[in-house]
């Protein structure tokens, strides 16, 4: 493969492969030792469990043992209690460990209840740290999603629930989360909604505890899912103007709670503006557009303002927010916003978004040019040859 020296990453480097004296000989006496080589997979080829007795906590850190010992596993369920055994102890160095971790989701599958549960007690003190950990977090996942009993389940609350911000804005951590909204019953998930009704401006401003906010929503019971929309209504300016925030209101603007909705939608009427001239803000007020019932009343907020619409033509995100008006907007109101636009032509003109905003306004552009024949002595909105946004009288 050819190598572009104009990429970042590109890195020169020298080839060992017919020079003995390099370091990737493998027989050269400064060779330093692979953590990952392990055992050799032949040494398993024909084994059995038994031929391993004593030595298993050992093959659960080595790339070929811990296959070996999950392939036993599939083999006869009765050799779960054996590694049990020489693992229970070292659940937790396992669970972070990159192969170890492997084997002991196998094992919580296999094991019978009591085994599990006290795998869950000898790793439920250490559940934060593993949780984080890149590693642990999958085999926490699927402990959590083995869980089958209100005693294990509460093992789990117990050792999360001091934690949820943390957990909840962690690139690890947050999966735990949402497999705990997937899996627990509501009563038991209830510590999440807890500590994300009382720090929802905290989680729902970040890269991974707005997707987490966003589960909230979707596996909550009625009553929660409504006071938690209430609770993030209530911050819908801020979180508009938000790269993370953003999405969290949408999101609201998308399911049914018309009390959340509203309260949304009357915040973002008093810094409208504002809002459709901001990178992130204007994608609420496209939202808002879309939500049917409340359309009217944004679209009039609009033509209250009518004299800041110039300052929405030139701009790069408040222009879609006029695409968006336009195109929701009914007869009455879309006739009164072309009225609106109409004067703002020779300006539009100058602007990349212009043929985009003409267009929409073509169906009304005749009967336009006939109120204000100023606008382009040829009726020609766009000064330029036929196209989809030139108008011929």
């Amino acid at each position: 493969m050819h190598h572009d020296r104009r990429y970042p990453y590109y890195q020169p480097r020298n080839n060992h492969r017919h020079n003995n004296n390099g370091f990737n000989n493998r027989n050269h006496p400064n060779r330093k030792p692979n953590r990952y080589r392990g055992e050799d997979a032949s040494k398993f080829e024909n084994a059995k469990l038994a031929d391993f007795i004593g030595q298993i906590y050992s093959l659960c850190k080595d790339q070929h043992g811990c296959r070996f010992l999950q392939r036993q596993l599939d083999l006869d369920h009765s050799n779960a209690t054996a590694i049990f055994e020489e693992t229970q102890m070292a659940v937790v160095e396992l669970m972070m460990d990159p192969f170890g971790n492997y084997l002991i989701q196998k094992l919580l599958e296999k094991v019978n209840n009591k085994e599990r549960l006290i795998l869950i007690r000898n790793a439920s003190p250490s559940f934060v740290t593993i949780a984080l950990n890149p590693h642990g977090t999958r085999a926490l996942q699927k402990l959590v999603e083995l869980l089958n009993s209100k005693e294990e389940a509460k093992l789990v609350v117990e050792a999360l629930s001091s934690d949820v911000v943390l957990l909840a804005r962690d690139l690890n951590g947050n999966h735990v989360i949402q497999k705990c909204l997937q899996v627990l019953d509501p009563p038991d998930s209830q510590f999440i909604f807890d500590a994300a009704s009382a720090h929802c401006l905290e989680i729902a401003t970040h890269r991974h505890g707005c997707c987490v906010l966003q589960r909230c929503i979707d596996h909550g019971s009625k009553e929660n899912r409504s006071e938690l929309c209430s609770i993030i209504s209530k911050y819908t300016v801020d979180l508009a103007r938000d790269a993370y925030g953003n999405y969290v209101v949408q999101y609201v603007l998308e399911r049914d709670e018309n009390d959340a909705i509203k309260t949304i939608v009357n915040a973002v009427k008093g810094d409208l503006i504002s809002l459709s001239l901001h990178k992130f803000g204007s994608n609420v007020i496209e939202k808002c557009l879309k939500c049917t019932p409340y359309a009217e009343d944004i679209i009039n907020e609009l033509l209250n303002n009518n004299d800041q619409l110039v300052k929405l033509l030139h701009d790069s995100y408040g222009n879609y927010v006029l695409q968006t008006a336009l195109n929701v907007s009914k007869a009455t109101q879309l006739e009164k916003l072309s009225d609106a636009l109409i004067p703002l032509i020779p300006e539009m003109r100058n602007t990349p978004h212009a043929k985009k905003i003409l267009h929409k306004l073509n169906p009304h552009a005749r009967t336009i040019s006939q109120k204000n024949p100023s606008a382009d002595e040829s009726g020609d909105l766009t000064k330029s040859s036929p196209s989809p946004t030139t108008i011929e009288t």
